[in-house]
């Protein structure tokens, strides 16, 4: 799978095709309005923090690069935020818990990270959630809809507003050395899942071999056949070299974690109603742009993993995606219950199906 170096031919197939990475078709200053409230000329000064694990060169950065840069530029420098990347503040659960304490005002991370205080979050851990749906149908939902609004709500119950929501542009697939095309065909599967309960309860509900181990040790024990495969998102998957260990894909999207930007509530309600819609409405118009971003970047891993890297992918057709759920139930329905909200279970999924 290195290419064609050397000028040798390239075996039959489809192995082989470049796929050029879409990043630089999305500029995020392409989804500001310029449209927002004046801030009042004697307004005060705000200085905002932000907090998160990633890395530099991450995609999610960016969108806090361009977050900084719009809301510097459209309050006049009245407000200035300092981004602290790369955990340099402290792990997830410490940045969360530091949000509350207010001592640092915006964090972004992985919803889950939250549920010791939102535990409505715990919702994009159920399996098979966002599984199957129309991408743009779950941006707006998410978005726009009556469940944003409940979500919203829970998370200002707990200390937080809620800035942006991303979920199911990334999902969780897996990858094995034979394909498959129902859940018999998924017996005894050793499956390499990260040391988490409920991914876990997932796979042995499939009747898979679920095979807890470090991620490091993934592409050797694939190789050596300690495992038969493993589950992750397409970039993960396709960073690890996966496919020179697995042929087959499978798109099940059977996790969707979300992605979450949230504030401090005391903070964002000291600033002025200007500067609240301000903020607001930026962080809409970014998140928009994140999530863009996102799903190309998704489209564009997969490419890469089946195109260029030789990789086939097994249709999920309905009646697969319908028995995989129907054997997850028991996770499915043990997960739902850590919610403790089942308004927002079912207003998302009427909105989802509506």
């Amino acid at each position: 799978g290195s290419g064609n170096q050397g000028g040798g031919s390239q075996p039959s197939g489809s192995q082989g095709t470049t796929v050029q990475s879409p990043a630089e078709n999305f500029k995020p200053e392409d989804y500001l309005s310029g449209n927002y409230p004046q801030l009042p000329a004697d307004g005060p000064s705000v200085t905002l923090t932000i907090g998160h694990a990633m890395q530099e060169t991450t995609d999610n950065h960016k969108t806090m690069l361009a977050l900084k840069s719009a809301l510097e530029q459209y309050s006049g420098g009245k407000i200035s935020v300092t981004i602290y990347p790369n955990s340099q503040i402290g792990s997830d659960s410490e940045m969360i818990a530091s949000c509350v304490a207010g001592d640092v005002d915006i964090v972004y991370q992985s919803g889950s990270t939250h549920n010791t205080f939102v535990p409505e979050t715990n919702l994009f851990d159920i399996p098979f959630l966002l599984s199957g749906y129309d991408k743009d149908k779950v941006y707006d939902v998410l978005t726009n809809g009556e469940f944003r609004k409940l979500y919203n709500q829970a998370n200002e119950t707990s200390g937080f507003v809620l800035l942006m929501l991303r979920a199911g542009d990334s999902c969780m697939n897996f990858t094995a050395n034979k394909s498959a095309a129902s859940v018999a065909d998924l017996k005894g599967l050793k499956i390499r899942t990260a040391q988490v309960e409920n991914r876990m309860a997932l796979w042995s509900a499939l009747d898979a071999n679920p095979t807890p181990m470090a991620f490091s040790e993934l592409y050797m024990a694939l190789q050596n056949g300690t495992v038969d495969g493993q589950e992750n998102n397409l970039s993960n998957t396709l960073n690890s070299a996966v496919y020179d260990v697995n042929k087959y894909l499978f798109f099940t999207e059977h996790s969707s974690p979300s992605m979450e930007v949230v504030m401090n509530k005391d903070k964002f309600y000291s600033m002025p109603q200007e500067y609240q819609d301000l903020l607001t409405q930026i962080c809409t118009e970014i998140s928009r742009y994140d999530w863009d971003v996102s799903v190309a970047m998704d489209g564009y891993y997969f490419d890469c993993l089946t195109k260029e890297h030789g990789m086939t992918a097994c249709e999920i057709s309905d009646d697969f995606r319908t028995e995989l759920k129907e054997k997850a139930a028991p996770v499915i329905e043990k997960v739902k219950a850590t919610v403790v909200n089942d308004a927002l279970y079912d207003t998302l999924m009427a909105e989802l199906n509506g």
